[in-house]
Order: C-alpha cells, then sequence, then structure tokens
C-alpha cells in the first residue's frame, strides 16, 4: 500500500512538472470562434473569411484599437511546405501562404518567421476538391514545444484554392486581419466569401 502511494505521488507530480512547462496558450479550445479577416484587393477576392488562430505556433494577435493588422501583402510560400528555409523576398508587412503536410506545423511557423512574415498562412488547397466540408484545422506544435513570434492561422482548403490560384497568375492580394463582423451592406469586402462554409453551418473539426 506504501509503494502504491508513492506511486500516485510521483504521478501528481510529474503531471504538475509537465504543466509547469506547457505554457496555457497550448490549452487551445476546439469549439473557439474562428477569427475573421478581410481582402481588400483584388476586387474578385474581397470578401470576409474565416481563420483559425493557431495560439499553440505563435503570438497573438495586437490587443487594443490598432488590433487589426492593416494592408498586408500575401505571398506564397517558396518553396510552398514551408519546410526548408524560405526564399521568398519581403519587405512589407506580409502574410506568407503555405501548405499543410511534409513536416510539422512548427517548422513551418518557424520558417515563416526567418523569412520575415508578419503572419504565417496555412491551408490545405490541394485537396480542395474532395472536401465537399470546409473543416478548419487545429494547428499544434511537435515535441520541440517551439513557437514563433509571429501569429500562425488556419483557412479552409478552398479559400487557399482561390489565393493560390491568383497569386500563382500573377496576381497580388492585399488583407486586413484580425476584424469584427460588419453587417454594413455598402462595405463590400465585409461580405461573407460564397463559397466558404463557416462552422456554424457544418460541422468543425
Amino acid at each position: 500500500m506504501r509503494h502504491r502511494g508513492w506511486s500516485i505521488l510521483y504521478f501528481l507530480l510529474l503531471l504538475n512538472v509537465i504543466n509547469a512547462k506547457i505554457p496555457k496558450e497550448y490549452e487551445e479550445v476546439e469549439n473557439q470562434d474562428n477569427m475573421l479577416f478581410t481582402v481588400t484587393s483584388p476586387y474578385m477576392l474581397a470578401y470576409t473569411y474565416q481563420m483559425k488562430h493557431a495560439f499553440m505556433l505563435g503570438t497573438h494577435f495586437p490587443d487594443g484599437a490598432n488590433k487589426t493588422l492593416k494592408n498586408l501583402d500575401m505571398v506564397v510560400a517558396d518553396p510552398i511546405h514551408g519546410c526548408e528555409p524560405l526564399q521568398n523576398e519581403i519587405y512589407v508587412p506580409t502574410v506568407i501562404l503555405m501548405e499543410r503536410g511534409e513536416c510539422s506545423f512548427t517548422e513551418k511557423a518557424l520558417n515563416g518567421e526567418k523569412a520575415g512574415a508578419t503572419v504565417v498562412m496555412v491551408t490545405d488547397s490541394q485537396n480542395s476538391e474532395y472536401n465537399q466540408r470546409q473543416y478548419y484545422v487545429n494547428m499544434i506544435p511537435d515535441d520541440s514545444l517551439n513557437r514563433a513570434e509571429v501569429p500562425c492561422v488556419y483557412i479552409a482548403p478552398i479559400t487557399g484554392r482561390y489565393f493560390r490560384d491568383h497569386l500563382e497568375e500573377g496576381g497580388s492580394i492585399r488583407l486586413d486581419m484580425p476584424v469584427e463582423k460588419n453587417y454594413a451592406p455598402w462595405v463590400h469586402h465585409q461580405k461573407k466569401a460564397p463559397w466558404e462554409i463557416w462552422p456554424e453551418e457544418e460541422h468543425f473539426f
């Protein structure tokens, strides 16, 4: 009985050590509402979109009156999966769009940060045609528990496909993030993207 008591005590102490090591931000709530961002140009993509903010991988967005990062450029990561040092040359506040897969989300986030990204954005556009339901992934860190010093977000596969197609055809994208919901009818880019299915309408994974 005494040996069993010591085993239980040791197990509880181990749990306390683990909890102390992992920041509270890692306790991401799966049912948390997704955040919003808007594309302000080009006009054909100027809608409001949802994104899953990965608190576990990077920093929070700013608080207060200046919490929206405005006039961000978007570029496709080179290489696209972001699993190696990026070749992108970044001179202005920029969102780097990466594809899911081939390495951990942590590697993607750190490589995006080193390349000078303001925000690291991940999607699964390669599977957009095979997913009728638009899911949002909780991006979790690898065993290193390293984290980037920039915000990291995940967007729906179908939206990632639209963005990639436009950028790879030589177009440009400018966006603001995060934003609050705005139902004013004269703000055209605050309308929801017609191809997105939001969690309140479908299942959230």
